[in-house]
């Protein structure tokens, strides 16, 4: 389902996975969901400059 420019998947995630996000995004001050989109778009950035430097 789309929301705005947002897109939602709905998949299982490990709990274990579930408890270290939810630790992690509280130490930050972050809710789990932010933590995890701004761990995705930075992996996404990554992948896209080390494919761009690949090109070259």
């Amino acid at each position: 389902m789309a929301y705005g420019n947002k897109v939602k998947f709905h998949y299982d995630v490990p709990a274990y996975i579930k408890k270290q996000l939810a630790e992690a995004a509280k130490k930050l001050n972050m809710t789990a969901t932010d933590l995890l989109s701004k761990t995705i778009e930075e992996e996404y950035e990554r992948i896209k400059k080390e494919k761009a430097h690949d090109a070259k």
